[in-house]
């Protein structure tokens, strides 16, 4: 059992079973030999990608979230998480499949015969697909995009390029995000397209990353369409991309590259720097596990989802400067997926992608911040029921730290600067959100903590909480501090007992220190 691995349902655990051998079988090295491919994002060439995703769509795999009626078998998206999870802890090439990147917008948006000539061939394993929303001019802001899709007396012509298309040289259909209705406001000027990638007018184009695989390029030379090829309502595109998003950004898939990452870090990495990414790897497993509970419990997943791709894709990048740092000279070499050699000068580079894609994590701290600050704030997760005196102190903290958290909110983002509110700028609403996340942490660790049974693991999660708990409630007053300025700092101030509880509050229930050494023993 690995130490960070989710807490799941009875159903859960044995589905995850099954995916697990499948992947072992499906990855062992006898079967990747032979099929290296570094210029695909999948480290790996199309025939053994296109093999295994039909093995793995005969087996119900690949669109186990999907309803039944769409050939699915309409379970609640924590299966697809725990499938997205397990493929990327295994290396699998079964992530950005089909139904993966095109599989919600046609389930949810696609009439029954775009669904029969499009998402049916995608759950068997047969056809791959690609999302083209980006171009280069307009990166994450969509309002920007400047392909156009002209209506004539035949149906439809596209013009423009777009970017950054994740395996658009391999994929027989792309969604296009094209303007339709330049008059309109973006929310209502754009449509969805199926634009088949062998239609007259298309030209598909690959660009070496600093990682040296690909991503494409899609160009749109007057490519004519008929209106069945429409893919929702015209100029409902917006909203409908929004709803793609939102689906495809709570992946898990980063978090079982992180745990892959940490069980292959060197040995030369410190025993209490490796203790830290467990740390690290405690807070992001209990975000994960949030969104877990919430899908089975058929609740709506909000900006949850974007502290999982945060948090996720910033410790991969905490893992592998870590692993980079501490390899010897002789495992500093760049060495590609499944080739023979020291994997940290590639996993270092690759750390940055996810960090920028499905949205740049800069976007995602915009979007937790209009969730957190532009409404009602979110009530605190349960306080845990424990006799533990570790856990009891973690909760403790939490209270304290969610109390400063709120006054932050209510006080320091309100405070006059320049002529508006410290609220009014990004940096101050990126700080709120990173201490808001940091009191999430410290909520959702010490419950996890909690409900973990008595062994290896439980201990685990009880150091990881409370050196969560102890740097984390000092991080959240730092930030108060900051945000409410030099007033928050004399002794009359409402924020001056919380910073020195805070203090006091570092050895109850053990020391950072006492529990990274514990942690330590516990990984090694």
């Amino acid at each position: 059992m690995r130490p960070t691995e989710l807490r799941l349902s009875p159903e859960l655990v044995l589905w995850r079973e099954e995916v697990r051998g499948f992947l072992a079988a499906e990855m062992a090295p006898e079967r990747v030999a032979g099929h290296v491919d570094p210029t695909d994002l999948t480290g790996l060439d199309l025939d053994f990608e296109r093999r295994h995703q039909k093995e793995a769509a005969r087996r119900g795999l690949l669109s186990v979230s999907l309803p039944e009626s769409d050939g699915g078998r309409g379970r609640s998206r924590a299966w697809k998480h725990v499938y997205d999870m397990e493929a990327a802890f295994h290396g699998a090439p079964s992530i950005d499949t089909g139904v993966t990147l095109c599989g919600f917008a046609l389930s949810r948006f696609g009439t029954q015969a775009q669904k029969a000539r499009w998402l049916a061939p995608m759950v068997t394993g047969e056809m791959m697909g690609a999302i083209a929303y980006s171009e280069a001019g307009a990166g994450n802001n969509l309002a920007a995009i400047a392909a156009t899709g002209v209506r004539n007396p035949d149906g439809w012509v596209l013009s423009g390029v777009k970017s950054h298309v994740t395996g658009a040289h391999k994929a027989d259909v792309a969604v296009v995000l094209a303007v339709t209705d330049p008059k309109s406001s973006a929310r209502s000027s754009m449509t969805m397209f199926l634009v088949p990638l062998d239609a007259p007018g298309v030209e598909v184009k690959r660009r070496p990353t600093i990682n040296r695989w690909t991503l494409g390029e899609i160009d749109l030379r007057q490519v004519r369409l008929d209106d069945d090829c429409v893919l929702g309502e015209v100029g409902a595109g917006w909203a409908q991309v929004m709803a793609a998003v939102a689906a495809e950004r709570g992946s898990l898939a980063h978090y079982g590259w992180a745990e892959q990452w940490l069980q292959r870090l060197p040995v030369e990495v410190h025993p209490r720097d490796r203790a830290r990414l467990h740390v690290g790897t405690a807070q992001v497993r209990a975000f994960c596990q949030r969104l877990i509970d919430y899908e089975e419990a058929g609740r709506q997943v909000g900006y949850e989802a974007s502290v999982v791709k945060v948090t996720a894709t910033e410790l991969l990048q905490d893992i592998s400067r870590a692993a980079r740092s501490a390899a010897g000279a002789e495992d500093a070499g760049w060495t590609p997926m499944f080739e023979e050699g020291p994997p940290y000068a590639y996993d270092a580079l690759e750390a940055i992608h996810p960090t920028i894609s499905v949205g740049a994590n800069e976007t995602h701290r915009d979007m937790i911040a209009s969730a957190l600050l532009d409404g009602d704030l979110p009530s605190a997760s349960p306080r845990p029921s424990t006799d533990d005196p570790t856990i009891a102190a973690c909760a403790d903290m939490a209270t304290e730290a969610r109390e400063v958290l709120a006054m932050t909110a209510r006080h320091g983002l309100r405070r006059p600067l320049y002529g508006q509110r410290v609220g009014d700028f990004q940096v101050a609403r990126h700080r709120y959100v990173d201490m808001a996340i940091a009191v999430e942490a410290m909520e959702l660790t010490a419950g996890e903590a909690s409900s973990a049974p008595f062994g290896p693991q439980r201990d685990y999660l009880v150091s990881a909480a409370k050196v969560t708990a102890n740097e984390a409630l000092l991080d959240v007053v730092a930030g108060a501090h900051q945000l409410h300025g030099a007033d928050g700092f004399y002794d009359a101030h409402s924020l001056a007992p919380f910073t020195r509880r805070a203090w006091d509050a570092q050895s109850r229930g053990g020391t950072t220190s006492e529990h990274l050494e514990k942690l330590a023993r516990l990984t090694a």
